[in-house]
């Protein structure tokens, strides 16, 4: 027998625990028998996750492991010292779990943002990589895809299987905890921040949960307005998250832990009406019994517990002191008995349950992992180029008057009053992790060295919230410059770090000041008194070595201001060095022929029809964007002006063996509207597309059929050819050349086909009783080569057969091409619109394709014009 409250059941009615005496009826005749109390625990249990606080297996894990059967464990930053001990605990657990017959095997789960707000990566234990707001200001994409990616496979070096994370949360302009843990206040940028996340923990078979999602408005009634909520702004990244696959989302505490009869009245709570009905979702919804809920709910414990189930959760983490906890786990056994958590409702969360743990989960991986091909240590050193690349990217300066910077040594002369010395003004911060003994413990000290090794003495001064000491003002007397760096917007006391500064603004005598906002920059954007801001989102080592390559021009930077609401007046800036204020969020919109072919051919003849060799009218580009099942294309618009475009992006896909290959064909964007965000945002949301195509595995710059450019035309600008090489591409020294030859003045050589007729070439037109040998031979030998095979079965839909020109070998074909004319049906001739710009009577020769020693007939592989 359990130990559990004694309560009076009569009946159908049941006074459960901390009941206010108020009688309520259940659908169900009896409770469960005692005798079930077993089978109680093993369900209940799996719909329970516990922290764990050690970095050695105690004997309270394991009893709640053996005896209460919790489906998770939730690694926290005191129980990861070394990735290989992780490892060996987490196994151990697995097999406690395996031991009392678990189905399947534990969740491995970890909080692991990234940047200020990670358990593991601090740079001796998993890579340092940027933060949600560092990552909403670099913008791309595909990095953040990378990052995620070898976050993942680092995390996976301690046998973790699920993560609870990105925060999709928007940033709240009234404050908030929240503020430097998300992408920005752009839903579209915030969804495809969470679709790369999402993605890159899937490729790498991992579980990954959004979270937090906010609580809906109430009427004035109290009764849930959710009519118009799946079109608010702040769901707009869940519901993407939601279609693009996220396995589970983690709850606000008012989602769940408020009493249904209290705030409902009687209604569906939050998660049934609105996640499950409205929005249509149906993976797992995930609570924290933590300090938080408890506050939101004026409850603790299992009263706690019970409304979470009660309300919608699958899953909750409670995070209780050991010694409450068994009582929590009681009054839970005891609601359930007394239906007053359904069975219905918890057999539906185990079912949700075990479909995200058999997609990821199995027994042979957690009781014997595999062996990483690379340990931790290496993976560190592999990523860490990445981790460097994303916090310089990351860095925004957002305001530059005068043009103080770059502090180059070229400019140093004629910018600084006097030569040597910095004075570096820092608050006082917590180092993020524990120090080991003789190490640093003031995580700004990096900045100073960074300074240092350009060549200036530094006399670096932590400020408290008493402000500035006369230590502060000795160091300003001496200084050349100042750097001031604000930190820890989220602190009860930085209001006295913006009162620290505005007082150095006004003591400072003609030195340039330079402020560097460690964390979200809202509170000094609007600050007109700063003649420049250096924003890196948060202070962790790799993002102030950041700050300090910007301030003194190592590197161009890039970011922009993560808030669509910071619109600054127009100024002047350096060229050298591009204002965040130059950039601004671009809406993407898929291309639609009937709206904007018109407006596509516009901007083609204004980036390409200054030289006649690129000219292309409306009904020719027609041919080559229009085409259905097979390409997807994306615009930007100018919202000023109803209609122009000024950017076009157009990507294909084409079959390659088995896979697809997809296809950046095209990326142009209006010259007068260059460099503001536009080729990256279309850059980007193509890059996602292609991405998330699950039939998709390589993807390609340039397209092969229609055929555009194969790859980067070689006489595009150098500085565009870098952009690419920025964004992740890897360009090789190879060119691919389309010949042209004027076959009026062309003869036939005497050397080649005399040497094949004794080899017993002969060569004819393609006829329909060869026809399916033809499609059998590119299978077999060619079916690699994106769109070939494709080319030549489509000769038989247009009746071109006999445009497949082979070459026979012993009544074997051991060659084809194909040739084709401005004026045929033949698909091809669409595909290739270069010829017809040359002109009408140039027909061409694709597609050729030997086998055998016959290679002499390379030299047949001329165009053709008539």
């Amino acid at each position: 027998m359990s130990n559990a409250p004694t309560n009076i059941y009569n009946g159908r009615w049941y006074d459960g625990p901390e009941s206010t005496s108020q009688k309520r009826a259940w659908a169900q005749d009896a409770p469960y028998s005692r005798e079930n109390r077993d089978a109680i625990r093993r369900q209940v249990g799996q719909m329970l996750m516990i922290p764990l606080d050690s970095p050695a297996v105690d004997t309270y894990i394991l009893e709640m492991i053996k005896q209460h059967y919790v489906g998770g464990i939730l690694l926290s930053r005191r129980s990861m010292r070394h990735s290989v001990e992780v490892r060996g605990l987490v196994q151990e657990l697995q097999q406690a779990a395996r031991e009392v017959g678990y189905s399947h095997p534990l969740f491995i789960a970890i909080e692991q943002e990234n940047g200020m707000f990670a358990p593991f990566g601090n740079g001796s234990l998993g890579t340092q990589f940027p933060g949600s707001l560092a990552v909403g200001a670099y913008r791309s994409v595909e990095i953040l895809f990378d990052i995620a990616k070898a976050s993942a496979t680092e995390l996976q070096t301690m046998s973790v299987n699920l993560n609870f994370a990105p925060a999709l949360n928007l940033d709240d302009p009234n404050g908030g905890v929240m503020t430097a843990r998300t992408f920005g206040d752009d839903p579209v940028n915030v969804a495809r921040c969470a679709s790369a996340i999402t993605d890159a923990h899937h490729s790498r078979g991992m579980a990954c949960f959004v979270k937090h999602f906010p609580a809906p408005r109430q009427g004035t009634s109290g009764i849930l307005e959710t009519r118009s909520l799946t079109t608010e702004p702040k769901y707009a990244p869940f519901r993407k998250a939601f279609e693009n696959g996220a396995d589970g989302v983690f709850l606000e505490p008012t989602m769940w832990a408020i009493p249904t009869e209290q705030t409902f009245e009687g209604k569906d709570s939050p998660s049934q009406n609105l996640i499950r009905k409205h929005f249509g979702y149906d993976g797992m919804l995930v609570g924290s019994c933590d300090r938080a809920s408890e506050k939101v709910a004026n409850a603790h414990g299992g009263e706690l517990c019970i409304r979470g189930f009660i309300n919608g959760c699958d899953m909750l983490v409670i995070c209780e002191h050991p010694s409450d906890i068994l009582d929590t786990l009681e009054e839970v056994y005891t609601a359930v008995e007394m239906r007053r958590i359904s069975k219905a409702a918890i057999e539906q969360s185990l079912e949700r349950i075990r479909r995200v743990k058999e997609r990821y989960l199995s027994w042979p991986v957690a009781l014997n992992p595999p062996a990483m091909q690379l340990t931790l240590p290496s993976l560190m050193r592999h990523h860490r180029e990445l981790a460097y690349r994303a916090y310089e990217m990351a860095v925004t300066v957002v305001r530059n008057e005068q043009n103080i910077l770059p502090l180059s040594k070229a400019r140093r002369p004629t910018i600084l009053r006097q030569q040597g010395f910095c004075a570096l003004f820092t608050p006082v911060a917590p180092p993020r992790f524990p120090v080991p003994e003789g190490g640093h413990q003031d995580p700004f000290e990096y900045l100073g060295r960074a300074i240092n090794a350009r060549g200036f003495a530094v006399g670096h001064s932590p400020f408290t919230h008493e402000g500035m000491t006369e230590t502060h003002f000795g160091l300003i007397k001496r200084s050349s410059f100042i750097v001031f760096v604000c930190a820890l917007d989220t602190d009860p006391e930085y209001q006295a770090q913006i009162n620290a500064l505005k007082m150095l603004t006004k003591i400072r005598l003609d030195q340039p000041l330079i402020v560097v906002a460690a964390c979200s920059p809202r509170e000094l954007l609007w600050d007109t008194y700063l003649e420049v801001l250096v924003c890196t989102y948060e202070y962790t080592r790799e993002a102030l070595e950041a700050a300090a390559s910007a301030i003194f021009g190592d590197i161009v930077p890039t970011g922009v201001i993560p808030f669509k609401r910071y619109k600054p007046p127009p100024v002047i800036v350096s060229p050298a060095l591009p204002s965040a204020r130059s950039m601004q969020r671009w809406e993407v919109h898929q291309w639609e022929k009937r709206r904007d072919l018109y407006a596509s051919a516009d901007l083609w003849k204004k980036c390409l029809g200054w030289s006649r060799k690129w000219h292309l009218d409306a009904s020719t580009l027609s041919n080559l964007l229009d085409r259905p099942g097979q390409s997807k294309h994306f615009v930007v618009k100018d919202p000023l002006a109803h209609g122009k475009i000024l950017g076009l992006c157009a990507t294909y896909t084409i079959r390659a063996g088995k896979n697809l290959v997809g296809s950046l064909a095209i990326l142009m964007v209006d010259p007068e509207f260059r460099n503001r965000g536009i080729g990256l945002a279309l850059h980007d949301e193509a890059f996602q597309y292609m991405r998330a195509h699950p039939d998709i595995d390589n993807v390609q710059l340039g397209s092969i059929f229609p055929r555009f450019f194969p790859g980067l035309p070689e006489e595009m600008p150098v500085a565009d050819q870098e952009w690419f090489v920025r964004r992740g591409w890897k360009m090789e020294d190879t060119y691919i050349y389309d010949l042209y030859l004027d076959i009026d003045k062309w003869h036939q050589p005497e050397d080649v086909f005399g040497p094949l007729s004794k080899q017993g070439i002969t060569f004819g037109a393609c006829s329909p009783m060869v026809f399916e040998d033809l499609i059998q031979f590119e299978d077999k030998h060619f079916s690699t080569y994106p769109g070939w095979v494709e080319k030549y079965r489509a000769l038989k839909d247009t009746d071109d057969i006999a445009d497949a020109v082979l070459a026979f070998s012993n009544n074997s074909i051991v060659g084809a091409a194909l040739v084709f004319s401005g004026v045929g049906n033949n698909q091809i001739s669409k595909d290739l619109p270069w010829p017809r710009v040359i002109g009408d009577r140039v027909g061409g020769l694709a597609c050729l394709n030997i086998v055998g020693e016959v290679s002499e007939l390379a030299s047949c592989a001329l165009p053709l014009s008539s």
